[in-house]
């Protein structure tokens, strides 16, 4: 009887897979489908990807004919999988990872070690910052990669973070997750931001107090409720009002612009995002609010120790 490495030699003999079998897969339409499916929307997917939705788009079609079935289905949310569709997720994550791994595994058998390091971040409100320090990180070092790892939300950040799919991130303290070691990199005050014609918009500087004119809406950008109730509170003009809510970051200045709110932000966030419909007001007495560099315990502190001394040089070349 074969023994089983005789059995494992046989069953991948080249010979027993034709290749007329095996679907040409792009690496690259791989990733794009990946992304897709995370999303579960082409045009937020298309922005993670730095691509346009028709190139997107056609990247998918193609995937589909090589393989032979439909993979998405549009409806009035964006995408959603089909059967087929989430089988092949499912695959494509576990080949992207194995892909990554094997990649190592290569260039470490050819004394080529390259090191990784991955960073989370949102578009909306840390992209040109996050992307600046990668791009001087791996110059600085060729065996260096820094992998950006996209997301939504603070609960994706989290998410990413905890389950070992990310090794670092900038957050807005306070934290309170466990399993998370962090360190301050700077702080910021808050800005006002309103309607280009409102009141207070011919202002350089306005009060707590004087911020009772419509409802506060603060950014999405905290880790915890905890950390939306601190801040919801801290920021409140006064006793007898509500506290302020929370919007998705992108929406805060359309709130603004149409006279729905006052859209509370950290200075760097807020004058990023505002738009010519909007005026940026300095809050005189807002309490500032730390910024700092999140990390997981299993993450290669070395490569972590380059990432902060990196921020911390960029943030004072802003300043």
């Amino acid at each position: 009887m074969a023994s089983s490495d005789a059995v494992d030699r046989d069953v991948w003999r080249s010979d027993r897979w034709p290749r007329s079998t095996l679907p040409e897969l792009n690496i690259r339409q791989l990733e794009s489908f990946h992304t897709v499916a995370q999303e579960g929307n082409i045009t937020r997917a298309a922005a993670r990807l730095h691509l346009t939705q028709q190139t997107l788009s056609a990247q998918i079609k193609q995937l589909e004919r090589v393989l032979g079935a439909v993979l998405l289905v549009r409806d009035s949310r964006g995408v959603r999988l089909t059967a087929a569709g989430e089988i092949f997720a499912e695959g494509a994550g576990a080949m992207l990872t194995g892909l990554a791994g094997l990649s190592e595994r290569v260039n470490h058998a050819a004394g080529q070690s390259i090191n990784r390091l991955r960073v989370v971040f949102c578009p909306q409100s840390t992209a040109p910052f996050v992307i600046r320090v990668a791009n001087e990180l791996e110059a600085a070092d060729p065996t260096l990669r820094v992998v950006l790892v996209s997301v939504r939300s603070m609960a994706e950040t989290l998410c990413e973070l905890e389950t070992g799919r990310a090794d670092a991130a900038l957050m807005w303290l306070p934290i309170e997750a466990s399993g998370l070691r962090y360190t301050v990199i700077g702080s910021d005050g808050w800005v006002a931001v309103f309607a280009r014609d409102e009141d207070f918009a011919d202002r350089d500087r306005v009060l707590l107090a004087e911020l009772t004119s419509a409802p506060l809406v603060l950014p999405g950008i905290f880790m915890s409720a905890a950390a939306e109730r601190y801040w919801a509170a801290a920021l409140r003009p006064g006793p007898e009002l509500p506290e302020a809510t929370v919007a998705d970051t992108a929406d805060g200045p359309i709130i603004a612009a149409r006279r729905q709110g006052i859209w509370l932000a950290p200075e760097s966030l807020g004058r990023r995002n505002a738009d010519a419909n909007n005026r940026v007001v300095r809050i005189a007495d807002a309490p500032p609010i730390e910024a700092a560099v999140v990390w997981t315990i299993q993450a290669p502190q070395p490569l972590i120790t380059l990432l902060v001394r990196a921020i911390r040089a960029a943030v004072e070349v802003n300043r």
